[in-house]
Formats: C-alpha cells, structure tokens, sequence
C-alpha cells in the first residue's frame, strides 16, 4: 500500500513563522462575509440580477473559515509555547491586547454614545441597554440567542467574537494538560459533538438564531482548526492531511449542494445548521490545509499573497465590527436622497456601485483604526513574554445575519 505522497519542498508554513498567505485566506474570508452583507439586490425581473444575486449568497460561510483559521492558530501558539515560563500570562495578555482595545472602543461608541446623537435609529440602539452587561462582558451570543433575534445594529456583530473567547478561556487549560497524541482525538469529538448539539437542539425546538449563535454549536470549525495545528506539528501529519482534503472536500461539496437543492443557502435552515455547517467547515479545513502543503511560488500562494487579500487580511478585524454598521450608514443616507435603484431596469449598476462606496469607506476606517488604535497596543506584546506571534496573531472570526 502505497502512503501519503511527499510534501513538495519548501511549503508555505513553517511553525513559528510569519505566513502571508495565511493573511490572504483571511482576506477571502472577510471579503466573503462584506459581500454577503453588502447585497441589497432582492426580488428583481431582470435575469442578469437574479443571476449575480445567488453570486454572495454563501458568503455567510466566510465565519466558517474565521474560526477554522483561528482554531488554527490559536492552537499552534499555545503547543508551541507550551511548558514555558508564563504560558496562561502571556497568552492572555496577548489576547486581551489584540482584542480588547478597539472592541471597547466600539462598545463605548455603541452603549454611551450613539443613543444620544439623535439618530433615526436611537431607539433601536437604546433597546438594548438593559442587556448591554453581556457585550461588556464578551458575552453577547448569549442575549442574542435568548432574543431569537439580532437586536444592536453595531455591536450584535460580536457574537462570533464572543465565541472565540469563550471558547478560548478553557482551551489554553485543555493544550497543557491533554497530552499531544490525544488532543487530535478530542478535536474531532469536539467538532463531532458540535454537530450533535445542534441536531439535538434543533429537535428539542431551539430557535435558529440560538442555534446559530451558542458557543457548544460552532465548536466544529475551532476544532478543525486545532486538530490541523496538532497534525501540522507531527510527523508527516501534514501530508496525511493534505491526502484525505480532496476526497473530505468532494464530500462536504456533495453534501452542500443537497442541502442547496432542498431550498438555497439560507443559514437559518435546518438542512444548513446541520450538515451544510458541518460541511463548510470541512471544506474550509481542506482550503487551509493545502494552503499550508503549498509550495512556495505555487498558483495557490501567489494568488494567497497578493496584496489586497494580505491587506484585508491585515484590517479584517476592524473590518469585522465596521462593515455593517457602515453598509446600513450608506444605505440610508442614498435612499434618504432619492438615489436611484435601477438603470435600464436593473439594480446591478447601483449594486456594484454600493459595493465600491461600502468598501472604500469600511477599509478607510480600518485603516484609520490599525494605524491609530490597534498597531500601538500590539506594540505593547513585547511586555507580555512568549514567543513571537505568528501571522499576526489570530485575528477574530467574521460574521453572520445582524440587522443593519
């Protein structure tokens, strides 16, 4: 029986080392979710709309490949600094450093400040005061989920953040003690008793949005994640990882395209919050696991390291809080002039248009924020201790329906 084929020589991962391509695989992902959210184009006669409408419509998913992403390297900072001096301090603090700072900034924006500019929308943003504790406390999933309904046009973004870190609270706990030939299997238990939960869920008649939200149910693409950091750093693990990614990809795909079959993409359906999450969590573990087997030079990295997918991949958490906030700022303020919808009877002129004008404005602000707000606490890792960051760290993962 013949085994898994060589690596070629010199791939693109190496651990401990900075991976521009795994910058531009955040940049698909944030690009994905943009898209999704800033598609205004509904029910339309024109074909052509109908046509380029279904183009974004999986673009949801883009969270997925977030947490696969983060799984990843979250895991691989914490098997590579474990057993050093300092290994729960520094990986808190570094933490803490990349997250906090704007996200609380963003929050005080949100609860203090915006409920008194005398937006059209104050009331919206005043409704959830009461519950506002839980976003301070990175908590926020919760509220939603008890809600059945995303209620904070800006802040209710943050429900994927908060699963990140909740679930890292304990993960750092689970790396140091479960020993590294063991910590795989638990990865795949976890991600299979993800998909457990939200089947059971679902039949004991959860809401979708509380299915949607809770940490236990998007536990899958974390452990994915964690289990290709586990496999990376072991012998031929890689190789063997990369030799099962296209048969696993083929059979996420199949499985994607029935559940598309029985009624679209909408992430809300049962159909999708069962196996098509599960399925597009695989798919994005297949991406990142040939994306780290791929040869320096190879199309998949050149394409990766270009550079406005390294730069959406730098600005993507920023991106991640602004965007829908900035899509519903625009939207409003066009509608509220009389701008026109359709040419010729299409809304797709004005849909492009909407997309250039949404994302120049979110990039600006990401960039204004990197540069002004969050590269200046980062600095302040080198105070934390532990090896250095790779890739930038793990940024937060991306989004999924809010109201806007």
């Amino acid at each position: 029986m013949k085994g898994p084929a060589p690596l070629p020589e010199e791939p693109v991962w190496r651990p401990g080392a900075h991976v521009p391509a795994l910058d531009g695989l955040r940049g698909v992902a944030i690009a994905c979710v943009m898209l999704y959210h800033q598609t205004l184009i509904g029910e339309s006669p024109s074909a052509l709309d109908r046509a380029f409408a279904w183009l974004p419509l999986g673009g949801w998913a883009g969270v997925d490949l977030f947490f696969v992403l983060s799984g990843f390297l979250i895991t691989g900072i914490l098997l590579d600094s474990r057993g050093e001096p300092g290994y729960y301090r520094s990986f808190y603090a570094r933490r803490a450093l990349r997250i906090l700072p704007l996200y609380y900034a963003v929050a005080a924006f949100s609860f203090l400040v915006l409920p008194h500019l005398g937006h059209p929308r104050a009331e919206r943003f005043a409704a959830v005061a009461a519950d506002q504790g839980w976003y301070w406390l990175l908590l926020s999933n919760v509220p939603i989920a008890l809600a059945g309904a995303f209620r904070h046009g800006v802040m209710d973004v943050s429900w994927s953040l908060a699963i990140e870190e909740q679930f890292y609270l304990a993960w750092p706990l689970v790396v140091a003690w479960v020993p590294r030939r063991r910590l795989a299997g638990l990865c795949a238990a976890l991600a299979a008793l993800s998909l457990l939960w939200r089947t059971g869920a679902l039949l004991l008649g959860a809401g979708p949005v509380a299915v949607l939200v809770l940490t236990p149910g998007r536990l899958d693409g974390l452990a994915v994640g964690a289990l290709v950091a586990v496999a990376a750093r072991s012998p031929g693990g890689l190789a063997r990882l990369r030799a099962w990614s296209g048969p696993a990809a083929l059979g996420a795909a199949a499985v994607l395209a029935a559940v598309a079959a029985g009624g679209g993409l909408d992430p809300l359906r049962p159909a999708m919050q069962t196996a098509g999450y599960s399925a597009f969590v695989v798919l994005a573990g297949a991406l990142l696991v040939n994306t780290l087997a791929a040869p320096r030079g190879s199309a998949l990295a050149r394409t990766l390291e270009r550079a406005p997918l390294v730069a959406l991949g730098r600005y993507s958490y920023a991106l991640y809080l602004f965007h829908l906030p900035v899509r519903a700022a625009i939207r409003d303020a066009l509608l509220a002039r009389g701008w026109p919808l359709t040419v010729a009877g299409s809304y797709l002129p004005a849909q492009l248009a909407f997309y250039a004008v949404a994302t120049a404005a979110t990039l600006a602000l990401a960039w204004a924020s990197w540069h002004l707000l969050e590269k200046r606490f980062l600095a302040l890792r080198r105070f934390a201790g532990g090896a250095p960051l790779p890739a930038r760290g793990a940024a937060p993962a991306g989004t999924l329906p809010a109201a806007g």
